[in-house]
């Protein structure tokens, strides 16, 4: 897809923004990848593996302690501050963020001016929700003043969410009805890369602050959340004999969004952990020491998935996790994920005295 900017009547759209999909960058978590796309489009190049660490996002495991949630994996929960990622993501970018949320003040026309006045200028948004769940996504175009978007969705050609979308030929989601759902929740714009950047102190603070155990409202997180998600699994009521599909179901998307987590999470942090080290001889020691502890993180997880008969989400994945003896493996792992990350987090610790 060529890259420019085409100006129409009521409209205008910026042709060549990287496609944001499950898998793009050979990642899933939303924000980082539309992080990257959005910085790489504006012609600054960052690594998926840079953003995961630097947002922070790449560090979080959340676990809700009343239920089997299947939000615990939104990136929101990262910090206790739930807008604190997103600021975070565009200060490690040396930019600042700019956050309109819904509220009942809020009016469409609001959040079409903010668009508009953003793709005239030649920059992408980030938005929460526009098709689907309030997952990052980018908008890259209006039209008729902004009733209706473009932009890539990771939903979009999702056929429970296909009913009010239509598509350009460069594949961008075409959607008029992005207000109407009610999942549309912000949309964000990065300001010029101006810097400064995050500091690598700047990055250890933020991936302890994440990783700490500790509790907010009804979630556990970091640390903690590995006790409450093995207390869930070990659970033998949870996974009755007689359970209908439905529930089965549910607990595979629960379980697997926290294995996807640190699969995704920890293998991206190592990787730009041992990057740093290798460009920073005085902290060489640690850095890669600590990417040790995140890729034994990850390794653990895949094991989980071989137990489990591959990373997929289809009936031989429900029986298995369903089967107490493999429940009883699971939790063992998911104490090696817990310690490898406090080993980590200690390490990480030890970084951010010796930058003092």
């Amino acid at each position: 897809m060529s890259q420019g900017q085409v100006t129409e009547q009521g409209g205008g759209i910026l042709y060549g923004v990287p496609k944001v999909e499950y898998g793009s960058y050979k990642g899933c978590t939303p924000f980082p990848i539309c992080l990257k796309a959005y910085a790489n489009y504006l012609g600054q190049p960052v690594e998926y593996d840079a953003v995961m660490a630097g947002c922070g996002a790449g560090f979080r495991l959340t676990w809700d302690t009343t239920s089997w949630n299947c939000g615990n994996v939104d990136v929101v929960f990262t910090f206790d501050d739930p807008m604190k990622v997103y600021r975070t993501g565009a200060a490690f970018l040396g930019r600042t963020l700019t956050l309109l949320g819904r509220s009942e003040q809020t009016a469409k026309a609001d959040f079409s001016r903010f668009i508009r006045e953003e793709i005239d200028k030649g920059s992408p948004c980030i938005a929460l929700g526009i098709i689907g769940p309030p997952e990052a996504c980018l908008v890259t175009g209006y039209r008729d003043n902004g009733d209706v978007l473009l932009g890539w969705n990771v939903f979009q050609d999702n056929p429970e969410y296909r009913g009010n979308v239509s598509f350009d030929p460069c594949g961008y989601y075409i959607t008029g009805g992005w207000w109407e759902n009610p999942e549309t929740l912000a949309v964000m714009a990065l300001g010029e890369a101006a810097g400064p950047e995050l500091t690598l102190k700047e990055l250890a603070a933020n991936a302890i602050e994440v990783l700490s155990g500790r509790t907010s409202g009804k979630y556990a997180k970091g640390i903690l959340a590995y006790d409450y998600w093995k207390k869930a699994v070990a659970d033998d009521s949870q996974f009755p004999s007689n359970a209908v599909l439905p529930i089965l179901v549910e607990r595979l998307m629960c379980h697997g969004d926290a294995m996807d987590t640190l699969a995704d999470g920890r293998s991206r942090v190592a990787n730009h952990l041992r990057k740093l080290g290798e460009q920073d001889s005085g902290q060489r020691s640690l850095l890669l020491e600590a990417a040790g502890h995140f890729e034994a993180v990850s390794t653990a997880v895949n094991k989980m998935a071989e137990l489990l008969g591959g990373w997929g989400r289809g009936e031989k994945q429900l029986r298995n996790l369903a089967r107490r003896d493999i429940r009883e493996e699971i939790c063992s792992l998911i104490d090696t994920c817990k310690e490898a990350d406090q080993q980590g987090l200690e390490t990480l610790m030890q970084l951010a005295a010796a930058l003092e």
